[in-house]
């Protein structure tokens, strides 16, 4: 019996499934009524384009997606039914982690670790949308049961079976077909088995594990011998611009816990990570924590990072952090701070912007609203023009209008390197004209306006909020005249 399901019984246990329905309820539906969010477009248009992986990250968020619009069509429901179906496993896998730990009494530690998911706001952005962290979350808390499991039997005295270890292996490899980093994972375990249970590196069936979760990333690495490694080298360099100053990056990173972590997890995440452990076979656990958060300390003194990339560390305490939730206070907090949150999320993407979307330079919100019109005065001026492309300055606003369009051959002309280069060949449209997407967060620079004889501007929508308050304004232009290499 764990200490948290000693003390949630009664009213208190009512009150805690209570939240969690309702916080649930509000979860399907942002799912269902959310605009499409940046990057989201983007990994759908790579399932239109199926191929072995991609240029920015593996393939299995876009293989979903690809799946999905197969089946469904080209709309928002296609787009986010598989949100929908990790955000549903990952309940399960924390349900099927708290009767592992709680045994006959499990029932306490399950909806407190319940509500802590839904209250923390990294959890919450990352099961909402199409982006590749909603599936490497999932695989991630698989494989962390899975493993625990194993991990657990060994700690008890047993051999541990043979089928945990390998079906660990596998969620495994399938989180590092979602994102690279869930490779951190990987070396999570190995050190501690290096540390802690040496005797098991004399058995081959650890190094069968290891090789099954290898041998699933080989879609990716024929793609990255086809592509003279474009992908590994992107996450290794390309995509690291460097820092004035050597904090730069770590300002950011401190932001981005107070804000989706929140601050009253910092000293339960310590005791997790240093203080004694309350449950037995969680070692792996707080080792593959310690390695990825270091990792990603570590690179935020290079480079700018993002609040979620350290999701492998939050995924591998988050079962667990619960037993660690001292004062009790802490996370009374964070409910009220968390819960508070996930409302204003919900409305900002489905309802109204409630961001201050222009102070804060929001353009994420932004684009949530606003492509019907554009949508429609670009289909009247495929009518009225001989079009041999239809473009936009950027990737983002690229995808999102082709979303918009239901047009895979939308392509993005942004001179930095992205997934479009694969698919467009500029070569092949010289000469041609073409409509072109911009707005106030992607303008029409002299980059863009040098690849084409004319530029003229064919209508132009501000994009309000319910109050009237201006966020966007999107532009559509005839551009005339394509040259490759102006």
């Amino acid at each position: 019996m764990t200490e948290t399901s000693r003390v949630l019984a009664g009213p208190w246990l009512r009150l805690v499934q209570i939240l969690c329905v309702l916080l649930f309820a509000l979860k399907l539906a942002q799912l269902a009524l959310a605009g499409v969010f940046m990057d989201e477009s983007y990994y759908w248009m790579w399932g239109q384009h199926p191929a072995l992986s991609y240029y920015d990250h593996p393939p299995l968020n876009a293989w979903l997606l690809g799946l999905s619009s197969s089946l469904f069509g080209w709309n928002l429901f296609a787009l986010r039914l598989p949100v929908a179906l990790t955000f549903l496993a990952d309940i399960l896998a924390l349900w099927l982690i708290a009767r592992r730990i709680g045994g006959d009494d499990w029932r306490g530690h399950f909806w407190l670790t319940l509500l802590l998911f839904f209250v923390t706001p990294l959890f919450w952005m990352v099961t909402s949308f199409g982006l590749p962290d909603h599936t490497l979350l999932t695989a991630l808390l698989f494989s962390i049961y899975f493993f625990f499991r194993f991990f657990q039997d060994r700690a008890n005295g047993a051999e541990g079976a043979t089928r945990d270890l390998l079906l660990g292996a596998l969620f495994l490899g399938l989180a590092t077909l979602s994102k690279y980093n869930a490779a951190f994972l990987g070396v999570g375990i190995g050190l501690f088995v290096l540390f802690n249970d040496r005797a098991l590196m004399g058995q081959l069936r650890l190094w069968l594990a290891a090789l099954l979760a290898i041998a699933m990333q080989a879609p990716v690495v024929v793609w990255n011998l086809t592509t003279r490694f474009a992908s590994w080298n992107f996450i290794l360099e390309g995509r690291h611009n460097g820092l004035a100053q050597r904090f730069d990056g770590v300002y950011p990173l401190l932001l981005g816990i107070l804000v989706f972590i929140l601050p009253f997890l910092i000293w339960p995440m310590g005791k997790f990570a240093i203080a004694r452990s309350k449950i037995p076979g969680i070692g792996f656990a707080r080792s593959a924590f310690i390695v990825s958060t270091l990792a990603i300390v570590a690179l935020a003194f290079t480079t700018l990072t993002l609040f979620h990339w350290n999701l492998i560390a939050y995924a591998a305490m988050l079962p667990f952090l619960v037993v660690y939730l001292r004062p009790r206070w802490l996370f009374g907090l964070q409910v009220l701070v968390g819960g508070a949150l996930a409302v204003a999320l919900s409305v900002n993407y489905s309802i109204t912007p409630v961001s201050n979307v222009r102070g804060w330079a929001d353009e994420g919100t932004s684009w949530v609203y606003g492509w019907d019109e554009i949508a429609a005065a670009t289909a009247t001026a495929r009518s009225e023009h001989e079009i041999g492309f239809i473009a936009a300055t950027d990737y983002t606003t690229a995808s999102l209008f082709a979303f918009a369009l239901r047009d895979r051959d939308v392509v993005s002309l942004a001179p930095r390197q992205d997934q479009y280069d694969y698919w467009f060949d500029p070569a092949a449209h010289a000469g041609q004209d073409a409509l072109l997407y911009v707005d106030r967060w992607r303008p029409l620079n002299d980059t863009i306006r040098r690849k084409f004889d004319t530029v003229d501007m064919l209508a132009e929508f501000p994009v309000r909020t319910l109050a009237g308050d201006e966020i966007n304004i999107q532009r559509l232009y005839l551009a005339k005249g394509f040259r490759p290499d102006g």
